[in-house]
């Protein structure tokens, strides 16, 4: 029993100071706290390069804090529960991201004052829609995009979970309905029911409804 608590906590801290590969170039990473708000650049996708262009955003992707290691509780990873292209929405670790700095960089935002029981409601959303599809991301359709700007809020608007539209509606149905305004992350005329589909993570990380914690852009 000693020896496999050994090994867990050898991979928990992933080598002899506790930082992965990314914290070592970027900086350690603060303490995390459930719903944390992960954002992704992935440095070696075309097709994420034209969404980056055409959402006018450093990211391209966005993922929540699901779990946060804790020892105490045999916790030794972060998790994070995301909507990947192409097999809907998962969970996976933290680690994914920060153990291949030469493909990914990460950025986190936090959503300030968020009471116990939202923050469950939000954890309660998004494990129920674990496994949901994901609408497929389409090289041609976002070369398009960074053409004719109109035509990429058309192409989200038409996305059944797209991870930024997922993020924005875990906050949004959690919230009472007097406090859902503080929730949406994108500013526009249009309704919050239509912003939820069409919210990107260049609209999460600009909106000052979140604030940064770690390599703002």
């Amino acid at each position: 029993m000693f020896g496999k608590k050994q090994k867990e906590k050898k991979i928990f801290n992933g080598n002899a100071n506790g930082c992965s590969p990314l914290e070592r170039l970027r900086g350690k990473l603060p303490r995390l706290e459930e719903a944390d708000l992960i954002f992704v650049r992935n440095k070696k996708s075309l097709l994420r390069y034209f969404l980056r262009r055409s959402t006018k955003s450093y990211w391209d992707h966005i993922a929540l804090v699901l779990f946060v290691k804790d020892l105490k509780k045999d916790h030794f990873h972060d998790l994070i529960i995301e909507a990947v292209d192409p097999s809907g929405i998962q969970i996976h670790k933290l680690d994914k991201y920060l153990c291949n700095p030469d493909k990914y960089e990460i950025g986190i935002k936090r959503v300030p004052n968020l009471s116990s029981e939202i923050k469950n409601r939000v954890m309660s959303y998004m494990l129920l829609n674990v496994d949901t599809p994901y609408y497929k991301f389409s090289f041609i359709k976002f070369a398009l995009a960074n053409l004719f700007g109109w035509y990429g809020e058309v192409l989200l608007a038409r996305q059944r979970y797209s991870c930024s539209g997922f993020v924005q509606k875990a906050f949004y149905e959690a919230a009472g309905w007097e406090e859902r305004d503080d929730f949406i992350f994108r500013e526009d005329f249009l309704s919050p029911i239509e912003l939820q589909e069409i919210t990107t993570p260049g609209d999460i990380a600009r909106s000052d409804k979140s604030k940064w914690i770690y390599n703002k852009h």
